[in-house]
């Protein structure tokens, strides 16, 4: 079901309210309708009591049927129109029938929900307002109408349309500003993947491909320019089309393999320790990436032949250890064009709800620690 006035959810709740008490008016109708027919005095004619009991009833089922099968048929003025007929036509029924008191019960009110459901507080106006003269009608034409009674059921009919469709107007407001609040908090969520998407991207390209063009640079061998830019290719390739390390993979062989590689790229020997295991996630490949780039700036930038990586996978939390005795820097100096420690390991491992700590001096060498919480 769809409506431009609230969501389908919403909708389909208030049909079923409508649609509930039309049924329940129209059995109740009935029920007057067999009292009034087994009575000591019956109508005069009791013709119009069964005829009367047989269109409601009937006009009840299609009320349910059109809900079910074509909703949006409720809501024209067209059957709304109708509908009042129907009602008007049980509000002059007992008089039809030859009785000196009413029969139709509760049943008009339902035509004032069904205005109230269609075209909220001025449906229910005109429906409520269009019975109130039908009764006014009927109490100056026929001697046998009680005053009180039907001039209670117009304030009723007015009051109800009145109070209904501002009930109904209140819920379909909040409903609608629920789905806006709910459609702009996807698409919030949906901008900050798209960005964090974006920032891996940029953190993976410097991690890999912008580091090796820099060693092509200053490499004067041509077979080892050939090297490593087929070995870039292969990892380029691996990242781009989900060839390289599955969920599978363990957290120290990927410590292992990555301390590996970096003595492949660069003349350092790095002593790696890692103490335990746990299975490679997401957040844990972010930290071994982290680690990568911490080592590639020792190797780098620290100016030894020598430095260590010490890796460590508890029950809850992971640590990754780069520790050099270099030159050393000072953190908070680093040009902010410099993207390595700021995107590609501090922003990384909070993407990911890791922590990285950098501690450096220009004559005490520098340590990275890398937390991150196993899952």
């Amino acid at each position: 079901m769809k409506d431009t006035s609230g969501t389908p959810e919403i909708e389909l709740v208030l049909g079923r309210v409508v649609v509930g008490y039309r049924v329940v008016g129209a059995v109740w109708l009935a029920i007057l309708g067999v009292i009034t027919l087994a009575g000591s005095a019956p109508p005069e004619r009791s013709v119009v009591v069964v005829a009367t009991m047989l269109v409601v009833g009937a006009w009840a089922v299609l009320t349910g049927w059109l809900h079910r099968s074509h909703p949006s048929t409720l809501r024209t003025w067209w059957w709304l129109a109708a509908d009042v007929g129907v009602t008007v036509w049980t509000l002059f029924s007992s008089d039809l029938a030859g009785m000196d008191v009413s029969f139709y019960g509760g049943y008009p009110m339902s035509t004032v929900f069904m205005g109230v459901y269609s075209f909220a507080i001025a449906g229910g106006l005109a429906t409520a307002t269009a019975l109130s003269a039908a009764t006014i009608v009927r109490l100056i034409e026929s001697v046998g109408s009680d005053p009180t009674n039907d001039s209670g059921a117009v304030l009723i009919y007015l009051f109800g349309g009145i109070l209904a469709g501002w009930a109904v107007g209140v819920i379909r407001r909040g409903d609608r500003l629920r789905s806006e609040a709910e459609e702009a908090l996807a698409e919030e969520r949906a901008s900050r993947a798209r960005a964090e998407e974006r920032a891996e991207m940029a953190a993976h390209l410097h991690d890999s491909v912008l580091q090796t063009l820099a060693m092509i640079q200053r490499t004067e061998k041509p077979e080892e320019t050939v090297g490593l830019a087929r070995r870039q290719e292969r990892e380029l390739r691996s990242w781009l089309f989900g060839d390289g390390p599955t969920d599978e993979d363990s957290f120290a062989a990927a410590v292992r393999a990555m301390t590996a590689e970096i003595e492949d790229l660069f003349p350092v020997r790095i002593q790696t320790v890692v103490v335990g295991d746990v299975r490679l996630d997401a957040p844990l490949e972010a930290l071994v990436k982290a680690g990568r780039e911490a080592s590639v700036n020792a190797a780098r930038h620290a100016g030894v032949e020598e430095f260590s990586v010490y890796a460590e996978a508890g029950d809850e939390t992971a640590k990754l250890y780069v520790r050099d005795r270099g030159s050393g820097f000072d953190p908070e100096a680093v040009p902010e064009d410099r993207k390595g420690i700021a995107e590609s390991i501090r922003r990384r491992m909070e993407r990911h709800g890791g922590r990285a700590t950098i501690r450096s001096s220009p004559e005490g060498g520098t340590e990275v620690v890398l937390e991150q919480e196993v899952r």
